[in-house]
């Protein structure tokens, strides 16, 4: 007999269980990933209450609450401040939540909780990553020894970004086909200490050996390219041209290495112009 009332618990817990699972279900965070500073944003929180009754949605960045909407409550919205947040109480809904004017500090991960009303209190939390960003104003620049190769020359090249925070990514294509940088830094814009948070330029460099293969009818095409998240795209692009090797008389000091026809040693090629970039931006 006392098997009976443990069967009937165990089933009451499994049909809980089960009608928790179908009540409360897809909540789902949906925001910019990079947004501009002084944007106004709105972040959305998506859910499916199954018609349980919602008892609260709450936002956090990071792990502290900015914004509580509760049905029941009048006024129903909660503003808790935090980093300076200009929240927009008339267009924030039960499934969103509108920020004016945000700034750097804003960049972090946000989460949405959603719970329902008695008698479950079912409770379901989504985040996601928002960068605040600064977009860069102008083109990238490439900067190369000379415009003419032999083959089996060593073709060297810098491509600066322009000024952006975070720092954008550079891609090389030579034919269209992507190349390694042979360097990556940043230059930040200032010499402020203690400032995490400071545009900068990206500086990538190349170094890649030309043969027979790299130049079409002569000539060959050099493409830096820049992105920035989904707010910003564009490239700089040179041609270049294939130099016909010249008869060289014989020499007692024997023949010079292909590699030693460009300009600069490598390292003070890569030094001074990482230099002249950051002077330049001071």
């Amino acid at each position: 007999m006392l098997l009976l009332p443990i069967i009937s618990l165990y089933c009451q817990i499994l049909l809980q269980l089960i009608g928790g699972a179908l009540t409360l279900k897809d909540v789902t965070v949906t925001i910019p990933q990079a947004a501009n500073i002084g944007d106004t944003i709105t972040l959305q929180c998506h859910y499916d209450l199954e018609e349980e009754p919602l008892y609260t949605v709450k936002w956090y960045k990071g792990d502290r609450e900015f914004f509580r909407y509760i049905p029941k409550e009048l006024p129903s919205t909660q503003v808790f401040p935090y980093l300076g947040m200009d929240i927009d109480i008339g267009k924030s809904t039960p499934n969103s939540v509108v920020l004016r004017n945000v700034q750097q500090n804003m960049t972090g991960r946000y989460g949405c909780e959603v719970s329902t009303d008695a008698p479950n209190f079912y409770t379901i939390q989504d985040k996601a990553y928002m960068f605040i960003v600064q977009t860069p104003m102008g083109e990238p620049e490439v900067f190369i020894e000379k415009e003419l190769y032999e083959i089996n020359y060593v073709l060297r090249g810098n491509c600066s970004s322009p000024i952006s925070y975070p720092a954008m990514n550079l891609t090389w294509y030579l034919n269209g086909k992507k190349e390694p940088e042979s360097f990556k830094t940043t230059v930040p814009t200032t010499d402020s200490v203690g400032e995490k948070r400071r545009p900068a330029s990206t500086i990538i460099g190349l170094e890649t050996e030309v043969d027979s293969s790299t130049f079409k009818s002569g000539k060959m095409v050099l493409r830096c390219r820049a992105e920035f998240f989904n707010l910003y795209q564009s490239y700089a692009e040179v041609s270049l041209e294939e130099e016909k090797p010249r008869p060289r008389p014989s020499s007692v000091l024997g023949t010079r290495d292909a590699s030693s026809g460009s300009r600069l040693p490598r390292a003070l090629f890569m030094i001074s112009y990482v230099i002249l970039v950051a002077i330049v931006m001071r």
